[in-house]
């Protein structure tokens, strides 16, 4: 925590080296993706994007934590048509140019449509669907499927990320998978089948429900936004294990600088977040039903400058209650629950990411360095997971370009009496090599 501080310091106090008034747009990112421009949108704009990709994971084969390319887990190395989302937005209602609405789904093979054995399994699936009331000044109103706001890496319009695969604290912390609930075929002390500890769903860093939100200018190009949330807590289904709704706060100050276009435009942005709320599991296989009442709560911070040729983010969250212990653990973890699952512990990490557009030239050169640390206070589980990730894009023009990443991991089991199994698949972690382009239309 004390590194970030002085990441995120650092960073800022760099930026606003720059801090004269500017009449350019920061990337406001709760106004991009739920609001129009008022009299100027047309009632339906098609748009979407497509990511083909490639991946190759080096890690042991053999060893018991899952080391293949998701969302499946079948293979070591795959091509994928990594995600293909079209939509359409726009204002529908002429005589009220106070309501628009966000319409998008997915085809591309990734966890929202390919749950391999552990989730479901569709063609297509319907990630946004919403309308916004912009009637009242200082509160606009949506309503419907949308993103949560939250931490940049994932609240961001995911075309524009710098990167091919989330850190490890986004992937574990932030990309709920909903179990089952319940272990209606439990007959004892047995471990748990994998039937038992499927997920009924997936969050995609979405939900369902109502959201209060707006943006105000000041002077000097700062624009400060606010958000408050409240959704089922189920992600993309309607129904599940929440217990009352989830509650999602969000805040940002961002001062525009000179440069970039739309989701790509400059800007300083600083940012905190909370999501908080419950699951009611039955995760005792004693074959009775006596299902408990668990927090999950997330929180984080983070700054983020891009001006020029340069990019700076730096991020920090932190996780308490139902700690995700792996894509192959979806109810997390197989067993009992006093050994083999966290279901009231704690995790968090951070990550610094640097990028640098090559003058006069299409090229950007990337390199991001990120940490989790997972289940920090069991004795079992704890584990440690650092990587550095190198990147080359090549931009053919402002919406089409070509990823390279290559990333060096080390994970490690840190824990007093760590399982055997665990340690060793944890060693078994290694490179991955991934390539990707991306097209917006």
């Amino acid at each position: 925590m004390k590194n970030f501080k002085k990441i995120a310091a650092a960073v800022t106090c760099t930026a606003m080296l720059v801090g004269y008034a500017s009449t350019a747009s920061a990337v406001n990112w709760l106004l991009l993706q739920g609001t129009e421009k008022q009299g100027t949108a047309p009632r339906a704009k098609v748009w979407g994007f497509m990511q083909p990709s490639y991946q190759k994971d080096y890690s042991d084969i053999t060893g018991p934590e899952a080391t293949r390319i998701g969302p499946n887990l079948d293979k070591q190395s795959q091509f994928q048509l990594q995600r293909a989302r079209i939509g359409v937005r726009g204002q529908p209602f002429p005589l009220d140019n106070n309501i628009n609405y966000f319409f998008l789904a997915e085809f591309g093979q990734n966890a929202i449509t390919d749950g391999g054995v552990y989730g479901e399994q569709q063609a297509v699936k319907l990630t946004d669907a919403s309308t916004t009331f912009n009637h009242i000044k200082g509160a606009r109103v949506r309503i419907g499927l949308f993103k949560t706001p939250g931490p940049e890496e994932v609240y961001q319009g995911i075309f524009t990320f710098d990167y091919i695969n989330f850190t490890d604290a986004m992937n574990q912390m932030m990309l709920e998978r909903f179990s089952t609930g319940v272990n209606s075929t439990a007959n004892g002390n047995n471990v748990l089948t994998n039937t038992e500890t499927g997920w009924a769903s997936f969050g995609a860093a979405r939900d369902i429900g109502v959201q209060v939100f707006d943006s105000f200018k000041t002077k000097g190009g700062w624009d400060h936004s606010y958000s408050v949330m409240l959704g089922n807590g189920n992600g993309l289904s309607t129904g599940g294990t929440a217990e009352g709704e989830d509650l999602y706060l969000y805040w940002s100050s961002e001062l525009a600088l000179p440069g970039g276009v739309g989701p790509w435009s400059h800007g300083l942005k600083m940012f905190a977040w909370s999501h908080s709320g419950q699951r009611k599991l039955d995760m005792t296989d004693d074959g009775t039903a006596n299902a408990v009442i668990y927090d999950r709560k997330r929180s984080g911070v983070g700054v983020k400058y891009r001006h020029k040729q340069w990019r700076v983010v730096a991020e920090y969250l932190k996780g308490d209650g139902l700690i995700f212990q792996g894509p192959e653990k979806p109810n997390f973890g197989f067993g009992t629950p006093t050994s083999r699952q966290d279901l009231r512990g704690e995790s968090d990490g951070y990550y610094l990411d640097l990028g640098w557009y090559i003058p006069g030239t299409k090229w950007e050169l990337d390199l991001r360095y990120d940490a989790y640390n997972r289940s920090k206070t069991h004795a079992n589980l704890a584990a440690e997971f650092r990587t550095i990730t190198y990147g080359i894009q090549y931009h053919f023009n402002r919406k089409t370009r070509f990823t390279l990443n290559y990333s060096v991991r080390d994970a490690k089991a840190v824990g007093s009496a760590p399982f055997a199994n665990l340690k060793s698949g944890l060693e078994g972690i290694d490179d991955r090599l991934a390539l990707q382009a991306t097209v917006v239309f």
